[in-house]
């Protein structure tokens, strides 16, 4: 890799996009009855040819299942070929028209990837678009190449939201992708035919407005400040925006709660969330098992995962996450994929169907110390998260601990990034710590050796 570089009412609208896909044939009669996923997190470090045996291990696993999904956090290219140029904004730290960039991986580590069993994958996330859209359109293109399935990014909003579907374990599987974080600059758009407007290539996005809760005693100071401000107030409001600048983006929205506490909720795009659960459901309606990922690194209070120690409030996902991960099983989905946070978060089981709030890294380059910042040990972490299938139901979890040998920080190993089954010490401590983080949602993980078990059924 080149790194260059609530609850909260809903308001739903009968609108968003819906692209319709001819209806599946029943499964034949012969189908295996069991079936394997096999999920891990964001690809943020470069694949490498490794003897290392606790690599093999991991690929074995990978192998081994019918679907192995990651999340494809970048772009690929030939950077010796590559014409294109880094948006102005990205992913990372470059705000507002810096040099920019992004990490970026040569066409022949997906090519890899496939070789290790991974056939699916999300290109909805905060990284889709650091080098715009030929950045995105390479990157399909090489996706492709690789023999690799993937959603979430498009040349329209339709193409962006669009399932994808592949058939594999003599199953028709279906992939609906999202990014709750992602840039504004990559959100892609529909368009207005009757305006000569095309369509916007990028992401499809989840918008997710946070707005900061307060007290009455708290709410009537940003009231003294909007009337500062020169804003006409009546006195009755129980939401405020306050203006700065042009940009909608270095706006703050405050709401007046009754708890003495601060607390963040979120305001969801309508439209959006719309779109997504209509697709969804058209995803089931033309697949036996349907996956919904979702990137979203945000916290319920707007924690930072990278202080040391890390703080527990980094870990709870932010409450949109929650509301769309139990509205997308309503909807049909069997399993739901949440990657973006650098930690592993809790897992649920709502309604007999997962929900992962965090895979954190499959492929891993950050260290322990990255551009002058100390980083917590906990994002060396990973999982593969085995999800075990009888009858397209959901039956039982395997959750096998990852380290990226960076414990160390030995920058001099080129295989640094890879991922690597832990040993049996730091196996027990990731796996205690998921325990833990599973407990929030009422979910037992049982330890038993080097791996972790939810049973489903």
């Amino acid at each position: 890799m080149r790194l260059r570089q609530l609850p909260h009412q809903f308001v739903f609208l009968a609108t968003g996009v819906a692209i319709l896909q001819p209806r599946c044939s029943a499964s034949p009669a012969k189908t295996p009855k069991s079936w394997t996923l096999a999920a891990t997190g964001d690809l943020i470090g470069d694949v490498v040819a490794t003897t290392d045996p606790r690599t093999r291990e991991v690929w074995k696993i990978t192998k081994a299942a019918d679907v192995a999904f990651f999340n494809m956090e970048g772009q690929i290219f030939d950077e010796d070929t590559f014409t294109g140029y880094p948006a102005s904004e990205n992913g990372g730290d470059n705000y507002y028209g810096g040099i920019g960039g992004g990490p970026s991986y040569p066409p022949n580590e997906t090519v890899a990837l496939a070789s290790y069993g991974f056939n699916l994958a999300s290109h909805a996330n905060n990284h889709a678009w650091d080098f715009g859209e030929e950045g995105m359109v390479t990157t399909h293109k090489n996706l492709q190449k690789a023999g690799i399935s993937f959603a979430g990014s498009g040349l329209s909003l339709a193409d962006a939201r669009r399932p994808v579907y592949l058939k594999k374990g003599g199953r028709r599987v279906s992939l609906v992708a999202v990014a709750g974080t992602h840039t504004p600059q990559s959100v892609a758009g529909p368009g207005d035919p009757d305006d000569n407007l095309q369509p916007r290539p990028g992401v499809s996005a989840l918008r997710a407005t946070p707005v900061t809760v307060l007290d009455k005693v708290k709410f009537d100071t940003i009231r003294d400040i909007a009337l500062a401000q020169g804003q006409v107030l009546t006195g009755e409001e129980t939401d405020i925006t306050l203006y700065v600048g042009q940009s909608p983006i270095a706006w703050s929205h405050w709401r007046l709660g009754t708890e003495a506490e601060p607390s963040l909720a979120w305001d969801v795009n309508p439209d959006d969330y719309t779109g997504i659960i209509q697709l969804i459901e058209t995803a089931k309606d033309n697949s036996d098992i349907t996956i919904f990922s979702l990137h979203a690194h945000e916290a319920a209070s707007g924690a930072d995962e990278s202080y040391i120690p890390i703080q527990p409030a980094s870990r709870v996902p932010a409450t949109y996450t929650r509301n769309i991960s139990h509205a997308a099983i309503d909807a049909g989905a069997d399993v739901v994929l949440i990657h973006g946070p650098h930690t592993l978060r809790g897992i649920e089981v709502y309604k007999s169907r997962p929900i992962f709030y965090g895979l954190a890294s499959l492929t891993y380059s950050l260290g322990l110390n990255f551009r002058g910042y100390s980083l917590p040990v906990e994002w060396d972490d990973g999982i593969i998260a085995e999800t075990k299938f009888e009858d397209n139901l959901p039956s039982q979890i395997i959750l096998h601990p990852l380290v990226h040998n960076q414990l160390t920080n030995d920058t001099s190993l080129t295989d640094r990034a890879m991922p690597k089954i832990a040993p049996k010490d730091q196996a027990r401590r990731i796996l205690n710590d998921i325990q833990n983080l599973s407990e929030a949602f009422n979910t037992t993980v049982v330890i038993k050796e080097n791996l972790g078990y939810i049973n489903m059924q």
